[in-house]
């Protein structure tokens, strides 16, 4: 019995240190360090060109940067209107007519479709330079001539309303002035083209680094309905039968206010 026991202790003694012989021994992990760089680069937009139908006109064809003119009306040609019979003394107002087409104009009853009584100007804007904003101007190059007589004082008056454009499909939104975050803020409701540059649209910069709120990004169009020449009665008092009076108007767009 006695021998018995003390075989039984050394088996448990050798099991023991065994397992503490194995704990003991973890060796320390090897650690290595390295990096590697990381960029993101950003860029301007290219300015996809809208399909140019009849009615406008491409000031750039196409577009050779991020920031201009899409398109401009092709022409204002107005009604066709009878000498007044007696003296006049009030501005005489003169309504758009669409048949009326070319240069120099004619009644082709409308068949090219050229002079619509609804007229657009396009505005692209993919510089992502937040910080710009830019204006857009119509004036009358010289008022308007038939040889050497003149329509002293007369004016292309229209209202103006605002679309946000799609290029994709180039679809017109209406939109509200300055409405969301980059719709342009300055769109007055009437416009008056005269020989003096007036500002007929505009979009304000950014109002603080990085508030990403400048006015103007991406594709605008301005749509102008109801347009007439007005005639001042001096001017209308001098005209004569068979006259045919013409000019340009000149659409600007700066890129800043």
């Amino acid at each position: 019995m006695k021998k018995n026991k003390i075989v039984a202790g050394l088996i448990g003694t050798a099991f023991v240190g065994s397992v503490l012989i194995h704990t003991g021994g973890t060796a320390s992990a090897a650690t290595f360090n390295g990096s590697s760089d990381a960029s993101v680069s950003f860029k301007s937009g290219s300015l996809i060109t809208p399909p140019i139908t009849p009615p406008v006109v491409p000031p750039v064809t196409p577009p050779a940067s991020d920031f201009g003119l899409l398109h401009v009306p092709k022409e204002f040609n107005f009604q066709e209107t009878a000498v007044p019979a007696a003296t006049v003394t009030a501005n005489t107002s003169i309504p758009i007519d669409s048949n009326w087409e070319g240069s120099p104009a004619s009644d082709t009853s409308g068949a090219g479709g050229t002079n619509p009584t609804t007229k657009h100007v396009g505005v692209g804007d993919v510089r992502g330079k937040r910080a710009a904003g830019w204006k857009l101007e119509a004036k009358l190059s010289s008022s308007l001539a038939s040889g050497a007589k003149q329509l002293t004082g007369a004016t292309i008056q229209m209202g103006q309303t605002l679309n946000e454009l799609n290029p994709t499909t180039w679809a017109q939104t209406p939109t509200a002035v300055g409405s969301g975050v980059h719709a342009p803020d300055t769109v007055p409701t009437s416009v008056t083209i005269s020989t003096a540059s007036s500002v007929v649209a505009s979009a304000s910069a950014e109002t603080a680094s990085g508030a990403a709120d400048g006015r103007g990004e991406g594709y605008w169009e301005t749509e102008y309905t109801n347009i007439n020449l007005v005639v001042p009665a001096a001017a209308m008092n001098s005209v004569t039968a068979g006259e045919q009076y013409s000019g340009t108007v000149d659409w600007t767009l700066t890129d800043a206010i």
